[in-house]
């Protein structure tokens, strides 16, 4: 039912407007964003560019959901799903007020706004690219291909994770943020968070005596 939500979606929003794609790669393969890009083609007043940005966190939630039930990290369920939907769109939504409230704090831009489309690509990115991974995921019988596309998954989302990380700290640099600075935010917004969760993910995987 998710995945046919989604698939209606998509096709709106290629019949609505099928520039979006070029828009969405040529924003994901830049460097920086141009002032056109935020200005136009990156509006988040743009209902198709919301419409892909909830698809996105419905399959980045989705695809966390089938890797935590495939390993038998929980228990399948629609509450489960629901609390992983809602981490996925909390995170999302507190990071880009983080960096708002930054802005504001420092009384000056410095890529903030940039980075903040950068994030909504990404964001968007990463959920298609999922898309035909949870497709796969979910299907219905036992199928050989689960055991390793879960870590395929996981690889993709770890490479756009890394290049996000490179690309705030282009932007930083090219808007004049020092360099310090950048790392502090990478270490405490990005990373840190990052970390707890791959030590909540190990806590699943390793027994509790494992000497890791």
């Amino acid at each position: 039912g998710v995945l046919l939500l989604v698939f209606g979606i998509v096709a709106w929003v290629n019949m609505a407007s099928p520039r979006q794609w070029t828009v969405i790669q040529r924003s994901f393969f830049a460097l920086r964003l141009g002032k056109q890009s935020l200005r136009d083609e990156l509006s988040l007043q743009d209902r198709t560019l919301v419409a892909l940005l909830v698809v996105a966190v419905v399959l980045i939630g989705l695809f966390s959901y089938q890797v935590a039930v495939f390993n038998g990290w929980a228990m399948p369920g629609i509450a489960l799903f629901g609390r992983i939907q809602a981490v996925v769109a909390a995170v999302l939504i507190s990071r880009i007020l983080l960096l708002r409230g930054l802005a504001v704090l420092s009384g000056a831009d410095g890529g903030t706004d940039e980075y903040i489309h950068t994030l909504v690509t990404f964001t968007i990115a990463l959920g298609l690219v999922l898309l035909p991974v949870a497709m796969l995921i979910a299907y219905p019988f036992h199928t050989a291909w689960r055991s390793w596309l879960w870590m395929a998954g996981m690889a993709v989302a770890a490479a756009v994770l890394l290049f996000r990380w490179l690309r705030a700290t282009v932007i930083g640099i090219g808007s004049g943020v020092p360099l310090r600075y950048i790392f502090l935010y990478l270490c405490a917004a990005e990373i840190l968070p990052v970390a707890l969760v791959l030590q909540q993910v190990r806590q699943y995987i390793l027994p509790p005596s494992h000497p890791l």
